[in-house]
């Protein structure tokens, strides 16, 4: 559920109906998410805290990152990027709308520069961004760069169908995770021989916290939760760039007369290309005159205009997988800019009114205070001012957008566990352990503790990269205190077959194993002879089990996705589960 007190049009929303759900399968929001790949500015990086600033993390970007050197025909660098990471990275988008150059073209009559590199060129500026896309428009996702290639390792098993509803602790420490596999309406618990790690975004890794008897102890008691570990910052300083939709009528062709029936009209001609529109295809950015009032040697944009070919309703604004808002086919002819204010003082909370984990948390987003209005109005006159422009030549709708009270919360969150010191302000130290608990780690956007105009992807990828070097860290000191009698024994792989029995399977990857785990276990033993089969669940080695419940978060969210699109069977014991996904 999703409170806006301060959004008129849609002040309180279902989960179900909005693109704030967590996307329920492997690869996260990076599959569902728009493909832009616009990284913070260095000093939003440097407010992160100790161990995060930009030149800590700048590698870690690089790591990332996969662009050629040489853009332009080979004349000129492609910018600041790195060239030999998983994630795919384009220089500019594979389709820009004909009407996205003059939205281009207004920014600069309206004073702003145009750069073809947003991330290399940190100032004001109007341009094309950055994507995680292929050459032919296809999405690059964070399954395809990093889970798809691991897929055979025998340290790495996929729980499809769990939903993690409890850590397991003892006193300070964190021992594992209970699950249930909602198939079979069945609790199951995997036990962790070095750590866990949680990785379930901004809304469910605050929640399974407080599932488990770990936030502030006046809300564990409202609902008869027994106080764990008090954390009072758990689902708490929730950061969320506020935007209000813009939109200008048209008679010149927009996305929504070009994607063919059923979804334009019949009289407009389909035009594939514009399946690889990225949707918000341009965004302009600057300082407001009010930002850099208050803090003089600052730089960073805090206001953001991105323009869509498009229109948007402001009762969709929230619901960002509704596109225009409307039934098909599509009526409307507009473009719209989205007026994105990236730095409020207006926050938000997740909160938990049961501690049963059928029942969904509550999102709420304050409304904007006096001087966070004082910033939208100044984003919305220069808004005004470049969709006005006569190389548009749209007519401006006068629907209530850019009103005090039809800003909404773009549903890229951080914060809920955000890192710091203070035990009484945040969740995790500047090594992303939660305070006060051994062998307990969050790895995702919710330790981010500062807010963005930009959707925080780039951030996530870069702070794994760095959480990983944290954790392989951590097992390299263990290893090398261990005397030679401690050290693990060696291993002789075991002959394999090239044929396979269903019981051999079996006892390799579980009785329950999907078809595809079957056959990726099947692909890699024949072609790595290096490979050893696993027999039971006893050769497991200490290193399987952090990936074993992270696998388990992250799985429970392809699954439940399934489930809620209709693709669960309907019987009696699943019914129960509807309020969750309600």
């Amino acid at each position: 559920k999703i409170t806006q007190p301060g959004y008129s049009p849609v002040k309180e929303f279902s989960v179900a109906e909005t693109g704030s759900s967590p996307a329920r399968w492997l690869g996260g929001s990076s599959l569902v998410g728009l493909s832009l790949y616009l990284r913070d500015h260095p000093e939003a990086l440097d407010a992160w805290g100790e161990g995060w600033g930009w030149k800590d993390m700048h590698k870690y970007f690089h790591k990332v990152e996969s662009m050629a050197e040489t853009c332009y025909g080979g004349h000129k660098s492609c910018g600041d990027y790195g060239t030999a990471g998983p994630v795919h990275i384009a220089k500019e988008p594979a389709y820009t709308a004909a009407m996205t150059l003059d939205f281009i073209a207004a920014a600069k009559a309206a004073g702003l520069e145009e750069t073809r590199e947003l991330n290399t060129d940190l100032g004001p500026a109007v341009g094309v961004p950055p994507t995680m896309q292929h050459d032919d428009g296809t999405k690059v996702h964070a399954f395809d760069a990093y889970l798809r290639p691991a897929m055979g390792r025998s340290n790495l098993h996929i729980l499809h169908g769990a939903r993690a509803d409890r850590l397991i602790m003892s006193l300070d420490t964190c021992k594992g995770v209970v699950y249930r596999n909602l198939a079979t309406v069945e609790d199951k618990v995997v036990y962790a021989k070095n750590q866990v790690i949680l990785s379930s975004g901004y809304v469910y890794t605050p929640r399974l916290l407080f599932l488990s008897g770990i936030g502030a102890k006046e809300e564990l008691e409202r609902v008869g939760m027994p106080v764990v570990h008090e954390l009072p910052a758990v689902g708490k300083h929730l950061t969320s760039a506020r935007y209000s939709p813009m939109t200008w009528s048209t008679d010149r062709k927009t996305l929504s007369q070009m994607l063919g029936q059923p979804i334009s009209q019949s009289q407009f001609t389909a035009e594939p290309k514009a399946y690889q529109s990225t949707v918000q295809e341009a965004l302009a950015r600057f300082r407001s005159q009010k930002a850099a009032k208050a803090s003089p040697y600052s730089k960073r944009s805090d206001v953001v205009l991105t323009f869509v070919p498009a229109y948007q309703a402001l009762k969709s604004a929230p619901l960002q997988f509704s596109f225009q808002g409307e039934p098909w086919p599509l009526k409307t002819n507009a473009y719209t800019i989205l007026v994105t204010l990236g730095e409020t003082e207006a926050k938000g909370e997740v909160t938990f009114i049961s501690g049963a984990p059928d029942v969904s948390p509550v999102v709420t987003h304050e409304p904007l205070t006096h001087a966070d209005w004082e910033l939208a109005q100044e984003a919305v006159e220069f808004a005004m001012k470049v969709g006005n422009q006569s190389v548009l030549g749209g007519k401006f709708m006068d629907n209530g957008a850019g009103r005090r009270d039809a800003f909404s919360a773009l549903y890229d969150g951080r914060g809920s566990c955000r890192m710091g010191k203070d035990l009484k302000d945040s969740v995790v130290d500047y090594e992303l352990r939660v305070h006060g608990i051994k062998n307990l780690r969050i790895v995702d956007g919710s330790v981010i503790p500062q807010g963005s105009p930009y959707l925080a992807l780039p951030e996530v990828m870069a702070l794994a990269e760095r959480a990983a070097d944290l954790v392989l860290g951590e097992e390299e000191e263990v290893t090398d205190k261990k005397t030679p009698q401690e050290a693990s024994p060696v291993v002789t792989p075991a002959k394999v077959e090239s044929a396979f029995s269903i019981q051999m399977l079996q006892k390799t990857v579980g009785d329950r194993a999907a078809l595809m785990k079957m056959i990726f276990a099947m692909a890699v033993a024949v072609q790595d002879p290096q490979v050893e089969l696993i027999e039971s669940e006893d050769s497991i080695s200490g290193a399987t089990w952090p990936l074993i419940c992270f696998a388990a978060v992250v799985s429970f969210l392809a699954f439940t996705w399934a489930w809620k699109i209709g693709l669960r069977p309907r019987n009696k014991a699943n019914l129960n589960y509807e309020p969750l996904l309600a």
